[in-house]
Formats: structure tokens, C-alpha cells, sequence
């Protein structure tokens, strides 16, 4: 039977799965000093390749929903912090590919820390059995937006 943690860190995983589909409603972690560390596109960024592995920047726009040019800039934030990668493709020199970093991979696992511990608190008030359905039901909205292909 899992703990309540187990079921608040399991909430907040389903919330970190589904927050690129709905970004501008999720608050991204922050640190105890209140500022976060990333912007949520480049958070939902690190997410989106850590679930697709290294992905092509088309690709990578249109999962994050932003334009090419925004991308651009966001993942240039994510490669001069170390968080991510470029690769050119050996057969086709204007495709660039963008995979996660060790440092980006232990970003979102920080991430994942602090989000945890903030659910959490928001959660307190909640019984077991509210956590429980609210697992629940989260689980069916990933699965309702991933059919929506958002």
C-alpha cells in the first residue's frame, strides 16, 4: 500500500508529465529564495526531452508549442547553462538535433524534488482518499490529453 509521499510524488510526476499540454497554468518549482531556477519553456523543454530522448528542433517546437525562433532561444539558454546539447546531423548539416545533458537530466530530477515538497504543502489538507482520487482523475486527463495528441 503506498504512503501518502509516494502518492504526492506520484501527483506530482503525473503534473510534471502533463504541464508542456498546460503550461500556462503550472508554476514552475522554485528554490526556498522564491525565484526559480528555469523559465517553464525551458523546464517543459528539459521534460520534453527527457520523455522523446534527443529530438530534432521542428519537432521540439511544435511538442513545446512555441515558434522555431523562441525555440532557438530557449534551447541557446538550455546549452550555455549545460543543460542540453546540439548535434548537427552527419547526412543533412541543417538539421540540428538537441538531446539532455547529465546536468539537465539532474535539473529535473531537482525539480522533481521541489515540486514534490510544495505539492506537498498544498496538498496537506487533502485525506488519503482525496490524494487518491485525485491521482486518479490526473491520470485520466494525461490520458485524455495524450489522445488529443497536445
Amino acid at each position: 500500500m503506498p504512503t501518502k509521499q509516494e502518492k504526492v510524488e506520484e501527483l506530482a510526476k503525473l503534473l510534471l508529465c502533463m504541464a508542456p499540454a498546460f503550461r500556462k497554468n503550472y508554476n514552475v518549482p522554485k528554490a526556498p529564495d522564491g525565484k526559480a531556477a528555469l523559465s517553464p519553456h525551458q523546464l517543459f523543454c528539459l521534460v520534453i526531452l527527457r520523455q522523446n530522448g534527443k529530438t530534432g528542433m521542428s519537432a521540439l517546437a511544435e511538442k513545446l508549442g512555441v515558434s522555431n525562433q523562441q525555440l532557438t532561444r530557449i534551447v541557446g539558454e538550455l546549452v550555455d547553462g549545460g543543460r542540453a546539447e546540439r548535434a548537427t546531423d552527419e547526412t543533412n548539416r541543417r538539421q540540428i538535433y538537441i538531446s539532455l545533458t547529465a546536468k539537465g537530466e539532474q535539473t529535473i530530477r531537482d525539480c522533481f524534488r521541489l515540486a514534490c515538497r510544495q505539492l506537498e504543502e498544498r496538498v496537506s489538507p487533502l485525506s488519503e482518499e482525496d490524494i487518491d482520487a485525485f491521482i486518479y482523475h490526473m491520470n485520466e486527463i494525461v490520458k485524455l490529453t495524450d489522445k488529443l495528441g497536445g
